[in-house]
């Protein structure tokens, strides 16, 4: 049974992006119901890579926090998961996700990531060897196989379940697509409607009317925001605006109870600023995350929250060159000066 409630909602693992910088921002401003980190290297964890640490850390919500692994072989994601197993209370991530979409040429080329959607077998022997590691909640992360096409990837899929998964996310795309087409979730219907397990639907979810599409019409028990979340990182927040149980403590939906269902209305949120946000996250990248990373995950960040005003193009060019921190809040400052009536977001904009 897996630890949350049918209709909830996820962050989703983004390169670069998803670390504890982000999560946390996400968590201010009112958290998903789950998070799952940025892709972890099940090899490099284990001989004790640099950096490895952030990768694997599920603050601030370890009991709602999933570690994304992606690894060579059964025997590697083994040793990997028990390796987590043993961690501290406080270190320890509730759920371990099995990457099996990824299809970077890096990634895939070394048979980790979306090459096992070509491989039933090894795919299988993947999720058997994590769930003899591990108690905790285990999940997997696919697309749709090019080489075995809807119905191919439904056995995969039926096969991942029966070996010990806890519940799957699909992201509809071919795994060659990318972002080239819109996510087609039809076939996550289809998948939820013969699978055993929880089915969780992922890519180009961006507001309340699909969310409730989605989960009023179908088998699709959750769901899982990546980008929209990004450019927007109170959209769990607002969607969770209408929850008709009432507000739960920070960071909690208010309908999280096993069983209950979480509702989209419009309840009054407060207004969103946009500088106040951004200045608060290169803060949090400061704080939280190496000195090499800090610029980067700005950059990756802002080139998405900067569609959030007039001039984005701009904005987002200023702050993807920008040569420091500092420089990024101050080209933030500037532009909010010469453009003030894009910091504030009123209500009837929070979801536009």
């Amino acid at each position: 049974m897996v630890p949350f409630p049918r209709g909830s909602l996820f962050l989703a693992p983004m390169v670069g992006i998803t670390n504890r910088a982000f999560r946390t921002l996400v968590y201010e401003l009112g958290a998903p119901d789950w998070f799952v980190t940025e892709m972890a290297s099940a090899e490099a964890f284990l001989s004790g890579g640099r950096n490895e640490s952030i990768y694997l850390d599920p603050s601030p919500r370890p009991l709602q926090t999933s570690v994304q692994f992606a690894a060579r072989s059964p025997e590697t994601l083994a040793k990997a998961c028990n390796a987590v197993s043993q961690l501290p209370a406080e270190y320890r991530p509730a759920g371990i996700d099995i990457n099996m979409g990824c299809s970077a040429p890096h990634i895939k080329g070394y048979g980790r990531g979306a090459a096992l959607l070509d491989n039933p077998s090894l795919a299988r022997e993947m999720v058997a060897a994590a769930r003899e590691q591990w108690g905790g909640m285990l999940s997997a992360k696919i697309r749709i196989s090019t080489s075995l096409g809807e119905d191919g990837t439904i056995a995969l899929a039926q096969s991942l379940a029966s070996a010990g998964l806890d519940c799957i996310t699909v992201h509809a795309r071919l795994d060659t697509q990318k972002f080239r087409r819109k996510a087609d979730h039809r076939f996550a219907v289809l998948l939820a409607e013969v699978l055993p397990i929880p089915v969780i639907a992922n890519g180009d979810i961006t507001g309340r009317e699909e969310c409730a599409a989605l989960l009023d019409s179908t088998h699709i028990h959750s769901l899982m925001i990546g980008r929209a979340a990004v450019q927007k990182p109170w959209l769990f927040a607002s969607l969770k605006s209408g929850a008709g149980s009432g507000e739960g403590e920070r960071g909690t939906p208010g309908s999280s109870e096993p069983g209950a269902e979480p509702q989209y209305g419009t309840r009054h949120m407060p207004e969103i600023d946009l500088l106040a946000i951004a200045l608060r996250f290169i803060d949090l990248a400061e704080t939280l995350l190496p000195p090499e990373w800090q610029r980067e995950t700005c950059r990756r960040v802002f080139s998405y929250y900067a569609a959030n005003v007039s001039f984005a193009h701009h904005l987002r060019f200023s702050l993807v060159n920008a040569p420091s921190l500092g420089a990024m809040r101050q080209i933030l400052r500037d532009y909010f000066n010469q453009v003030p009536q894009d910091r504030i977001f009123a209500q009837d904009q929070i979801l536009a």
